[in-house]
């Protein structure tokens, strides 16, 4: 493990130690505080081991690999397989992009939702790694016939400017 990995378990594990103390003392303002900011060292943690992946990936000559083929053009593609529970909620989560280190947590997105054409303004919240906006995301569920096992594309075609649509594999 490098330094700042080092720095940043032993930051989680002292966070970690605050809470519980908070916890004892029943101060929950603190305890909801320092929760919040175990979730951020932990996101950050989980950006930098993909980081390091992705540059031992690069350097050794390889490209990321992926099931589905890329759009042209796009900055960011981001691949979501759907479950069940995401649809009865409403959900879409990024966990899987945030850990590989492809999204950030708090990134603002504009949407495109096809075949709608819907369009809608998120964030990707830090609990959860779920998009803000539930209401539209659950509209392209039900638009694009979207059912459990299916997987989503996320695609950014500018910076900050996305297209959200079922993956046609």
């Amino acid at each position: 493990m490098d330094e700042l990995a080092n720095e940043i378990e032993t930051e989680i594990a002292n966070t970690m130690q605050q809470i519980s103390a908070a916890a004892g003392r029943r101060d929950l303002s603190a305890v909801e505080q320092l929760t919040k900011k175990a979730a951020e060292l932990t996101a950050i943690k989980d950006q930098d081991e993909a980081n390091k992946s992705r540059f031992r990936t690069l350097r050794n000559g390889s490209q990321p690999s992926g099931a589905f083929v890329r759009t042209p053009g796009a900055i960011r593609e981001l691949a979501v397989h759907v479950t069940q529970g995401m649809i009865n909620q409403n959900l879409l989560t990024l966990t899987e992009p945030v850990k590989r280190g492809k999204i950030r947590v708090g990134e603002r997105l504009s949407i495109e939702a096809l075949p709608s054409g819907d369009r809608f303004h998120t964030e990707l919240l830090v609990i959860g790694n779920k998009l803000q906006e539930r209401g539209k995301v659950g509209k392209f569920y039900r638009d694009a016939g979207v059912h459990a096992g299916d997987l989503v594309l996320l695609i950014e075609l500018t910076p900050g400017q996305w297209q959200l649509k079922r993956s046609s594999i």
